[in-house]
């Protein structure tokens, strides 16, 4: 039954071959492209032959049939070398001649098998065994038939041992080629010396048979890898190490081709070769298909990417569209670096910013000593030189004046240099917010201002929300509202609290005086500047360190006037968590009404 097996295998494995055979021959020039059209040439000969051999009318021509294919036999060895050589790039001069040198002993060892009858060095014995309507031929290697075997599988070794050195250091898609390559040399090879050593049940040699395997192996190539097309060892160099990432796709979406770059920026969501994108990476697969040509984010957290995409369609050699190649450029540390410049530039802005504000503080201030320092001193050195030269002459009352304006010219520079010190502390002191016993903090600030205030001191509310805050900075905040109620206000002075949709606790002191236009509230918490009557002392600082000190808390401030309805100074603080309440309320705090009402004194 194996002779009418082989006859019956034979068509199918003889159109294999002439079909590798003819893509072969279109890509001869192709790196491996001439040895591949040898070896299918060479196939197609050793497998015509020997089914022929088994149709053979007589005995002698079915020997002579036999003898023909230790012709194809050999060559096909020596092509399948030349392929392999060609292919990795290692056919060099010495491979050359080395591949013509068997090329010559090949066609010697063909000449001597055609001619065995006269010296039996091929074949010592052979004889016709007959299979029904089919014979073979059954035959003994001599000295010059195993030097010849021994010569293929020694040239089938070097050539796969040169194949997997040139695949070692290259990507998936040529390992998995290589795989295809290896099986198509390794079956033909086991199976001819599994007959000749007699392993096995066989007593026909199915090795050209099993070359249409090597056939259907290198058809796998030509069709999924195009194998032809391009160097292995020059794919390593170009594809394997772009620092880009690459993906190849067919027309179908499925991977042909990824190299580690690629592999690299995907991280665990990887292109998995043979396999559609849309399983592996579903993200990159809908970035190709809705947004070519732009960034996109992979990954979420410490795994994010950002790759830029280029996606170029490709065509096989009649122009046919037959899938993608697209380019992936990791942009992720760049991304990272100008959000780094960004910030960078954020904060050089911010301290620009912050500079230029003590810059006209520092403008502002020296136009304060300037002036308001400048004349609470000379007024003190001039009542201090009338006492010196004048003053045991003085009458008690005129003395008592000078004193009091020596005193008030003090207390005046007091309070510029206090204000001026706060400013700055303000800006550089680090304190912990702690919830503020409001109630405390306001009847404190009164006492303060009692001596100067022009309208009877207010009460205080019962009920102040619970605020976040830092104490001596907020009772500055009410000393000067307070003082500037004092200086511009009108008659009746009203305090009132109240919490905000936004959670905030916000406070507020109204009086009833000329009112701001929208001009002068505009200038408001300006260092140093100052509006309404010029009569009134002051040097502008009041204001401004109430905006430093709400701003520090993490609130704000600000005013509400209309001229002639009065002016109410305001500011909001982040209100303290709810454990912290019973606390803050436990402290001590006058009594009186949430918004109290009170008259000149």
């Amino acid at each position: 039954m194996e002779p009418l097996i082989y006859v019956t295998l034979a068509p199918f494995a003889t159109t294999l071959m002439v079909v590798v055979g003819v893509v072969a021959w279109g890509r001869r020039k192709a790196p491996g492209g001439w040895g591949l059209f040898a070896f299918t040439v060479s196939g197609i000969g050793w497998l015509l032959v020997d089914a022929l051999s088994l149709l053979a009318p007589t005995d002698a021509v079915a020997i002579q049939l036999a003898q023909a294919t230790c012709v194809f036999g050999p060559l096909l060895g020596v092509s399948w070398l030349a392929f392999i050589l060609s292919y990795t790039g290692r056919l060099s001069r010495t491979g050359r001649w080395t591949i013509a040198g068997l090329t010559g002993w090949s066609l010697v060892y063909g000449a001597m098998a055609m001619t065995n009858d006269a010296h039996r060095l091929v074949w010592v014995a052979w004889h016709v065994v007959a299979d029904g309507s089919l014979s073979r031929v059954a035959y003994t290697l001599g000295p010059l038939g195993w030097a010849q075997t021994l010569t293929a599988w020694t040239g089938v070794t070097v050539s796969l041992g040169a194949l997997l050195r040139a695949y070692a250091g290259t990507g998936a898609r040529t390992r998995d080629l290589s795989r295809w390559i290896v099986a198509g040399a390794v079956v033909p090879m086991a199976l001819n010396v599994a007959f000749l050593v007699g392993l096995g049940p066989l007593e026909k040699d199915f090795t050209p048979i099993a070359m249409a395997l090597s056939s259907a192996a290198f058809a796998v190539g030509l069709a999924r890898y195009q194998f032809l097309d391009l160097r292995p060892m020059a794919r390593a160099a170009l594809v394997d190490n772009l620092r880009e990432g690459m993906l190849v796709l067919d027309a179908r979406g499925y991977v042909v081709d990824v190299n580690p770059a690629l592999q690299q920026a995907l991280g665990a969501s990887a292109a998995v070769l043979g396999r559609p994108l849309r399983e592996t990476s579903p993200v990159l697969a809908q970035a190709i298909e809705t947004t070519p040509d732009a960034t996109v984010r992979l990954g979420e957290g410490a795994d994010v990417r950002y790759v830029d995409l280029r996606i170029s369609p490709l065509a096989d050699r009649s122009g046919t569209p037959s899938g993608s190649l697209v380019l992936l450029h990791d942009v992720t540390l760049r991304r990272q670096e100008r959000a780094a410049l960004h910030r960078a530039n954020a904060a050089l802005y911010h301290a620009n910013t912050e500079l230029q504000a003590r810059n006209d503080e520092l403008d502002a201030f020296a136009h304060t000593v300037a002036h308001d320092l400048k004349n609470s001193i000379q007024g003190v050195m001039g009542h201090a030189e009338i006492l010196r030269d004048d003053g045991p002459g003085l009458p008690s009352d005129l003395l008592r004046e000078l004193a009091g304006d020596v005193v008030g010219a003090a207390q005046k520079m007091g309070s510029i240099v206090h204000e001026l010190l706060l400013l700055a502390g303000v800006r550089q002191a680090t304190v912990d917010l702690r919830p503020v016993a409001m109630g405390a903090v306001v009847a404190n600030a009164l006492g303060r201002v009692r001596q100067v205030a022009a309208f009877a001191l207010p009460a205080c509310p019962d009920d102040w929300p619970v605020a976040r805050g830092h104490a001596p900075w907020v009772e500055e905040i009410w000393v000067n509202y307070f003082t500037n109620a004092a200086k511009y206000g009108g008659p009746t002075v009203t305090l009132g609290a109240e919490t905000t949709a936004s959670g905030l606790a916000r406070f507020w002191v109204h009086d009833d005086g000329p009112g701001l236009s929208a001009d002068a509230q505009a200038r408001l918490f300006i260092p140093f500047s100052r509006v309404g009557s010029l009569a009134v002392e002051g040097h502008g600082l009041g204001l401004s360190i109430v905006r430093r000190i709400v701003e520090r808390l993490g609130g704000t401030c600000g005013v509400e006037s209309e001229p002639g309805r009065g002016t109410r100074f305001w500011f909001a603080l982040p209100r303290a968590p709810v454990e912290a309440l019973l606390d803050a309320q436990a402290s001590p705090k006058p009594s009186g009404r949430r918004s109290v009402v009170s008259s000149v004194a």
